[in-house]
């Protein structure tokens, strides 16, 4: 048998640095970019109280997606004059028609199938007009519910049972009597 040829330890220690340099390469530049998931939304818009010259009004988000949304800013416009008081559960502002509630530290991130709510207080003068499209994070909300007023409930109403309310089973029932 023929002796093996000798190779140089140069050229050894350039293929080695080579195969250890790729992993390293490859951690620097990350993984490839992918284009951001689009958001999947609905809103419902809800005026809880209205008193002729100002109103409150409630806004749900709710997360439709099968990810978590980590960060949200959800827009409306109004038709009319209403203007912004204030706001709480988010950071809130207009400009001109336009109304944007910005998510706070605590509620910025929203669970698959989750919802969050934010309310404000608006002054107006005319007709109050509830909106009917909404943005979030720049995404139109397509699947967006229509607007609701206070008598127009959210769910159906609970059953008349009067026990229904207070314990998940019927009250006792008298004993029987014994005829005379």
């Amino acid at each position: 048998m023929p002796p093996r040829p000798r190779r140089s330890r140069g050229a050894l220690t350039a293929a080695l640095s080579a195969v250890l340099a790729l992993p390293a390469a490859l951690l620097a530049t990350g993984p490839p970019a992918t284009a951001a998931a689009a958001v999947q939304c609905s809103v419902d818009y809800k005026s809880t109280n209205d008193w002729g010259s100002g109103f409150t009004a409630e806004v749900t988000l709710t997360n439709r997606s099968t990810t978590a949304l980590d960060g949200w800013t959800l827009s409306y416009a109004y038709a009319g004059d209403q203007r912004l008081s204030n706001g709480w559960n988010g950071t809130w502002s207009q400009s001109g028609k336009t109304v944007t509630v910005t998510a706070a530290d605590w509620n910025r991130t929203v669970a698959a199938g989750a919802a969050v709510t934010a309310g404000a207080q608006f002054a107006y003068t005319g007709t109050n007009t509830a909106p009917t499209s909404f943005s979030v994070n720049g995404t139109p909300c397509t699947g967006a519910h229509q607007p609701r007023s206070p008598s127009s409930p959210a769910r159906p109403p609970a059953p008349s049972t009067p026990w229904a309310t207070r314990s998940r089973s019927p009250p006792p029932r008298p004993p029987p009597t014994a005829p005379p």
